[in-house]
């Protein structure tokens, strides 16, 4: 999976014109701000999908979804 997670990172990167470094950081803030997020049906989302309650790194959130992704297909 830590392949499949850089290739994504790689294209969304390559699609925005800039460095992979990039859009990793910008996950990261992005993971932190919903992690942050007071509304409670966004905590309720994050519970669902991180039952340990832990914020995740890029990589971990990638992962998650993508099951989560081919779950509800």
């Amino acid at each position: 999976m830590k392949r499949k997670y850089r290739e994504a990172i790689n294209e969304v990167a390559r699609r925005e014109g800039v460095q992979p470094e990039v859009v990793y950081a910008e996950i990261e803030k992005a993971i932190e701000a919903g992690y942050n997020n007071s509304d409670s049906a966004v905590q309720d989302y994050w519970r669902k999908l991180l039952p340990d309650g832990t914020m995740p790194m890029p990589e971990e959130l990638i992962e998650i979804l993508y099951r989560e992704i081919n779950i509800k297909k």
